[in-house]
């Protein structure tokens, strides 16, 4: 239960007598969902957009991606509510060694439907809607991923034994890097 900056895990310790169980869990359950929101939420830009760094910017980030020839990753998520999407915050997008990954490689773009309103901006919130519509969302969460062209590749999900080595497999099985020969050109499938 260790989440965030270990608030979390710091509040499971501190049961009191003064909480029976089901309502502890109750509060810290809460408490543990807005710490890991909040988190995701200060690592997320609202303006612009940089290769390897999550924005909410969907523009911006569209045209860097065409001036720099990058893929996308557009993640249609629910960050403050959809487990899934928490769990591959927490295994995948928080880990140093996707941020190593990403840096330079692959425009990040987060398209967030969370309960708490306040976690993007209002002038995104009709759009992610449209984008939502536009990429055939169905459920939360899911990864549109984008060529350098800007053509849907295809799509990745969640999965409980979600990792950074397996995901960003995942990730270059769609799109290989530019510098590396694909299948095809290897007398592969």
């Amino acid at each position: 239960m260790a989440v965030g900056n270990g608030k979390c895990a710091i509040l499971w310790r501190m049961k009191t007598k003064f909480l029976s169980l089901p309502k502890f869990a109750v509060v810290a359950a809460a408490l543990c969902a807005s710490t890991v929101a909040a988190s995701f939420a200060q690592d997320v830009a609202t303006e612009g957009a940089e290769a390897g760094k999550w924005t909410q910017d969907y523009d911006a980030a569209m045209a860097l991606a065409r001036k720099e020839k990058l893929p996308v990753i557009l993640n249609f998520t629910g960050s403050d509510w959809c487990g899934w999407c928490k769990l591959m915050q927490r295994q995948v997008f928080s880990k140093g060694e996707f941020a190593a990954w990403a840096a330079g490689r692959v425009v990040l773009v987060t398209i967030d439907f969370p309960r708490d309103q306040s976690l993007v901006p209002e002038r995104f919130r009709t759009r992610n809607g449209t984008l939502a519509t536009m990429y055939g969302i169905r459920g939360y969460p899911t990864y549109v991923v984008l060529d350098a062209a800007g053509e849907v590749a295809g799509r990745l999900g969640a999965s409980r034994d979600a990792s950074v080595e397996r995901f960003t497999a995942d990730f270059e099985r769609l799109v290989p890097r530019a510098d590396e020969p694909k299948a095809a050109d290897q007398g592969g499938v």
